[in-house]
């Protein structure tokens, strides 16, 4: 395009010279455009990942917590929970009230030192 506009054809008038050099700016300009709309696409979408990157960082801390807390209580609970013999309160009606304190309290000690740690 650029040698068409620069060399002088016999075969090309001044008409059909500057038509070319029209059309070669608009091409330029079209160009320049479509660099600065692919630019700016790049920048949204950067964007949206990084906020979908928050969004899964506060879910994952959210399950983070929760599994903090219930893993040592489902531990507890299994632990009591197999069927053998010698269980500590098998035989005392008091103990299944006792064991349901306890778990209170580890999650409230919990609770407690998460919240000192500023992690709720």
């Amino acid at each position: 395009m650029f040698k068409l506009q620069t060399d002088r054809f016999s075969w090309l008038s001044d008409e059909d010279s500057r038509q070319l050099r029209e059309t070669n700016d608009k091409l330029i300009r079209y160009n320049e455009d479509l660099d600065s709309i692919r630019d700016r696409a790049a920048v949204a979408q950067e964007q949206l990942s990084g906020k979908l990157s928050e969004q899964l960082n506060s879910r994952m801390y959210v399950l983070s917590l929760a599994a903090a807390i219930f893993l040592p209580l489902s531990f507890l609970t299994g632990l009591l929970g197999i069927n053998v013999g010698g269980i500590p309160g098998a035989e005392d009606e008091s103990a299944f009230w006792f064991f349901l304190l306890i778990l209170a309290a580890a999650v409230i000690i919990q609770i407690i030192i998460f919240k000192n740690k500023k992690w709720l």
